[in-house]
């Protein structure tokens, strides 16, 4: 009998093949590889995840226990003279990509990965140095913890808002406030915003106290670019507008590197250069989003230079390759692919556990037989290309907080490949082949991560081996993510994909603390709120092992691998990408799109 992994990919050989043609039928004389070859490269070797050095701090910055000290990025597109600046070789850089689960022109009801649409455009206060991953000033100048209870920022003097909407100030800043704490704000902050934050007082136009009810290790984080969802837009433009921004109206303006041009819903979003930022010009004069779902029209946009930048499965790398596309790297990537359980909650209203205890995935047992029946190594070389490193834990590596090896040696009795002991499991718990367990794996496709469709039904197939009978499910965006917010899928598998930082991605994906999208243990969701509120760093070290433990021991998700974030372009056009590829949202920093 052929294994699950034949099956699947036979299935994708035959689906490429298809695909070639059409490439080949579409690419006409201007595809002729020989006449690009010198420029083709094929992805580096994927490296061990680490912790960039932090760099020193600016005179008058101080950092939080936990959080990176602030720096002058390493390297930025500068403004520079007229005389000075690059002629790219087209004036609107075109970016194919999945589309975003949520698309809208106001900020707060957008998640954190569909709020890239915004990101090209805005700012916060805190930025994200795109070669290291490294928290920089960026609407803030500095910012300082005093007395324990309260943040100082202050602001630079002279940032405007596009198109005239005058300079940003404290004011702006207590505003994106009030939107991210509403009752129908979606970002991952609003709960830790809530519980965190008491009020914030503008001393004056450039100078804000936020004033805490605890400390939160992530606030400052949750403040800068690294999570993308509190991003400062103009008041004034808010209130001009009136009501929430349709797509009939241009979002609020931001202060960002590119500015609003127009947008087709469903199809594409485009920017145009902001002619008076501060420091930062991009080098094509605008940018484009374009949706395109199906990775293999997002190949042949490319190879027939319909596109210039993109992602694709790493199966069809050879392919772009052949065609003198070229394969860049993010600098500073924590990218990392993982099983998630929707099953195992803690009720929000009545703080009950478990929320669905009929769930058969509430059980331990079943959790971890599911986790042996896969085969990573075999995934990694088949599916990736060899580039996973394996994850151990989600959220935890060795450059992280709390790593132990221990997690390392015992993986392969707890969670290694071993279809016999899966199916001795299952038995345990009470399954067999005259009473089969049965399961639901959702098959999408992911903006962050492309073949993540192919990635889950792949693993879908393992689980079939053992003998549980899967469903594969196919929700639209929109309700696979209002359901996963709200606990209403109980017994399904979902791929998770994230670059989120060690804190955010916990309380997203392994605790049930802000809205979860994982199995958790009461005991895992105490331990980490202590995380949140220990300004210890020795102690929250001991505390972050501490939840490690319990996640492990219980089975919570199912970790994959960490994985590079790349992307493929038209070496014609883009000469490279200067990125962190360290958020959730994957596409940011495209200013960073260099001309070639």
């Amino acid at each position: 009998m052929a294994s699950p992994m034949h099956i699947r990919l036979a299935a994708m050989a035959m689906a490429l093949a298809a695909m070639l043609a059409l490439v080949a039928a579409c690419g006409g004389d201007s595809d002729d590889g020989g006449a690009t070859a010198t420029t083709t490269t094929s992805p580096s070797a994927p490296q061990q995840p680490q912790a960039a050095a932090a760099p020193d701090a600016p005179a008058g910055v101080t950092s939080a226990p936990g959080v990176a000290p602030t720096a002058e990025p390493a390297m930025a597109p500068r403004a520079a003279p007229e005389a000075m600046m690059v002629k790219p070789t087209v004036d609107r850089v075109i970016v194919g990509i999945v589309p975003f689960s949520q698309e809208a022109n106001v900020r707060r009801i957008v998640g954190q990965i569909a709020a890239v649409q915004f990101d090209p455009m805005d700012e916060s206060l805190i930025g994200m140095d795109p070669l290291t991953g490294q928290q920089i000033p960026e609407l803030a100048e500095e910012w300082a913890l005093e007395g324990g209870n309260t943040w100082r920022f202050k602001l630079r003097q002279g940032v405007q808002f596009h198109k005239g909407w005058g300079e940003v100030t404290a004011q702006d800043v207590q505003f994106a406030y009030e939107e991210y704490i509403k009752d129908d704000a979606v970002g991952g902050v609003r709960a830790p915003l809530r519980r965190g934050v008491n009020r914030i007082e503008a001393v004056n136009d450039h100078e804000l106290l936020i004033h805490l009810n605890q400390f939160d290790a992530d606030l400052v984080n949750l403040l800068s670019r690294a999570q993308p969802a509190v991003s400062i837009v103009s008041k004034a433009h808010a209130d001009e507008i009136g009501a929430d921004p349709d797509f009939d109206s241009e979002p609020a303006a931001g202060s960002g590197p590119y500015q609003f041009m127009e947008r087709e819903q469903n199809v594409y979003f485009r920017y145009e250069r902001n002619p008076v930022h501060r420091s930062i010009t991009p080098d094509f004069p605008e940018l484009e989003f374009r949706y395109m779902n199906e990775a293999s029209t997002r190949l042949a946009a490319l190879v027939t230079k319909e596109i210039h930048v993109t992602n694709l499965p790493d199966d069809l790398y050879p392919q772009a390759l052949d065609g003198g596309m070229k394969v860049i790297q993010g600098r500073a990537s924590l990218r990392r692919a993982f099983m998630t359980y929707y099953c195992c909650f803690v009720d929000e209203d009545t703080g009950a556990y478990p929320m669905h205890p009929d769930s058969p995935l509430q059980d331990a047992r079943v959790r971890r037989a599911l986790n042996k029946a896969v085969n990573r190594d075999e995934i990694n070389q088949a599916l990736l290309a060899g580039k996973g490193i394996p994850m151990y834990i989600n959220n935890f590596n060795p450059s992280l907080d709390g790593w132990s090896q221990s997690w390392v040696d015992r993986f392969p009795e707890a969670y290694g490949f071993d279809p016999a002991a899966a199916q001795a499991l299952l038995s345990e718990a009470g399954y067999s082949s005259n009473n089969p367990l049965e399961t639901n794996v959702h098959v999408f496709r992911s903006t962050q991560l492309a073949g993540a469709d192919d990635l889950a039904e792949v693993l879908g197939a393992y689980l079939q081996d053992i003998g549980v009978k899967v469903n594969y499910v196919q929700d639209d965006p929109a309700t696979r993510r209002a359901k996963s917010r709200t606990q209403q899928y109980t017994n399904h598998l979902s791929l998770g994909t994230t670059s989120a930082g060690q804190i955010v991605g916990s309380s997203v994906y392994t605790s049930n603390t802000s809205f979860s999208r994982a199995a958790t243990v009461p005991e895992a969701d105490a331990k980490f709120l202590e995380i949140r509120t220990e300004t210890n760093d020795n102690r929250r070290s001991q505390l972050w092992t501490e939840y490690g433990n319990l996640l492990f021991d219980n089975y919570t998700h199912m970790p994959l691998f960490w994985l590079p974030a790349e992307v493929v372009v038209n070496p014609e056009v883009v000469s490279d990408f200067v990125w962190p590829g360290a958020l959730s949202g994957f596409w940011s920093h495209m200013w960073g799109l260099k001309s070639a």
